[in-house]
């Protein structure tokens, strides 16, 4: 039976740790297909175990066998095929995380699932990785042994997440006495998409949590207003670029969300 569980993480590490969560189905020989995941503008470090998992997306299709793989952030909706027999251990980093130990640039990255050993990264899993508790722990002593220097990519994301990503490039910009450019290239390298894609990501995530609640349909063009969207038609296509169909169409129950909400 597959089984989806999430784990808390401790009070200085989820600073930097969205969340834990499991993907379980190592007690079963049937596949679990039709879910999709949705990009909430976070990295994810996969520990899979057993026969792998299919993931189709806006890169085409990947087949992800045992192994240790940073995702890379996500632009659109993928579809998720787990094999039976196979378990998942994600560990769910905000934006700003990975450059605490990646030595890296991540541009490039969106869309893609990239082996951890392919990377050039200051962790030292040399535990038992198919234990969560183990890696629970590691994660969260990791980001709780010091006091971490506030980046200007924390600063930026931040900024944007207060603003529900309804805020101009501009104006975060001059919010750090930065130019564009700057913001521009500080993102590719740190996060791996622009700042207007990461910004739409939040805006889009945070309606999800509405859409969430099924008492939406009657409130589109007052939720795409209070968005900063043009009109309800400008709301749909974007919404659609990110989510792959239409708000109307939506259905919680499609999707792998979080048990507590807050997508982004």
């Amino acid at each position: 039976m597959f089984r989806y569980h999430e784990y808390p993480v401790s009070l200085l590490a989820s600073g930097y740790i969205k969340k834990c969560w499991v993907l379980d189905n190592s007690r079963s020989d049937t596949a679990l297909g039709g879910k999709q995941v949705l990009p909430n503008g976070c990295f994810n470090i996969a520990f899979i175990q057993g026969t792998g998992i299919d993931i189709s997306g806006a890169k085409g299709h990947h087949f992800l066998r045992a192994g240790v793989y940073l995702c890379g952030q996500l632009t659109t909706s993928i579809q998720i095929h787990l094999h039976g027999y196979t378990k998942i251990f994600l560990v769910q980093f905000y934006p700003w995380a990975p450059a605490y130990f990646l030595e890296d640039s991540l541009n490039g990255t969106a869309d893609l699932f990239v082996p951890l050993e392919l990377l050039a990264h200051r962790l030292e899993l040399t535990f038992d990785i198919t234990v969560d508790q183990l890696v629970l722990a590691y994660f969260n002593q990791y980001f709780s042994q010091v006091l971490l220097p506030v980046t200007p990519a924390l600063q930026a994301c931040q900024l944007i997440r207060e603003y529900r990503g309804n805020i101009t490039m501009q104006a975060v910009a001059g919010e750090f006495g930065r130019s564009g450019r700057y913001l521009e290239t500080m993102f590719k390298d740190s996060l791996g998409i622009s700042p207007k894609t990461y910004a739409g990501i939040i805006r889009i995530r945070s309606l999800i949590d509405q859409l969430q609640t099924g008492a939406y349909k009657s409130r589109l063009t007052a939720m795409a207003l209070e968005q900063g969207f043009y009109d309800q038609a400008h709301f749909i296509k974007y919404f659609k670029s990110i989510v792959s169909i239409s708000p109307g169409k939506f259905q919680a129950e499609n999707y792998l969300l979080s048990l507590h909400g807050g997508g982004y």
